[in-house]
């Protein structure tokens, strides 16, 4: 999909979730993702909460079940917002609620490290797993190699811990030299190493990081990063804005596909 497929404007229908909050002034959906753990009041809410239209307080405060989180909905209706341009404060978004379900944000899926994208050496991965109070230990995860010349060189782009079991573990690296990568570091890991060419450069991640830190608050970004990647150990950027705005699609679809996955709070129904 499109990055200018996630725009929405005042009047479109939307979908978000949010921990659903009533008070004098109304109801409201907190669209905060990230939780600093402390106490709050009763009826606190974040800057990232908008206004709900119609929702059903009631219900909102007392469905429960089996992957539910009491207060925590799901709702569906038209957006309504101030003009692109205008300074948006607290209140001036809302959601006409149309579909309201006792469900939270769904979780995003975990990345599979169970299988490293490079096949077995003979014989398979080495069992190179040695467990001490519940924690793993192996020359892969208790690693000390120096190996900041070659991220600095922009040579390894990015480095995994792939486990193809509890008791075997093997390190993915992204590289962009993928021969100097695996000379430098295939001696102190013999047999669980395993180096792919990166489908993007360091320099393409810490630009992508600069442009997303740049504009953190005009795009209305809760959090970004550049250290993640897929199945097959490649690298990429995540930005979870708000919603997309015109000026952060336009930017994301002039980037190669797949360096930056957009995780938007609110998207279009």
């Amino acid at each position: 999909m499109a990055a200018r497929d996630l725009v929405f404007q005042s009047g479109d229908r939307v979908r978000t979730s949010g921990r659903f909050i009533s008070g004098t002034d109304g109801d409201w959906l907190d669209l905060q993702r990230s939780d600093d753990l402390l106490i709050k009041p009763p009826g606190w809410k974040s800057e990232l909460s908008i206004r709900l239209i119609g929702a059903d307080a009631v219900a909102a405060s007392s469905e429960v079940g089996p992957n539910l989180i009491p207060g925590r909905i799901t709702v569906v209706g038209k957006w309504h917002a101030p003009a692109l341009g205008e300074q948006v404060r607290l209140g001036d978004e809302s959601i006409e609620v149309e579909i309201q379900t006792p469900e939270g944000r769904p979780s995003l899926r975990r990345v599979d490290r169970t299988h490293p994208p490079c096949p077995p050496p003979p014989g398979g991965w080495p069992l190179n797993v040695v467990w001490h109070d519940g924690w793993p230990h192996s020359p892969v995860s208790d690693m000390d190699l120096d190996i900041r010349d070659l991220e600095s060189s922009g040579a390894l782009v990015h480095r995994a811990i792939f486990r193809p079991s509890e008791d075997q573990e093997v390190l993915v690296v992204a590289a962009t030299d993928v021969e100097a990568v695996t000379r430098e570091l295939s001696p102190s890991l013999p047999n669980q190493l395993c180096v792919v060419r990166s489908r993007f450069t360091r320099a393409q991640l810490d630009e992508v990081r600069d442009v997303l830190l740049a504009h953190f608050q005009e795009w209305r970004l809760e959090s970004f990063g550049t250290g993640n990647s897929n199945a097959q150990g490649q690298p990429f950027a995540t930005a979870e804005p708000v919603c997309v705005t015109p000026e952060l699609a336009a930017w994301t679809d002039t980037l190669p596909n797949g360096l930056l996955l957009l995780n938007p709070t609110i998207t279009p129904a």
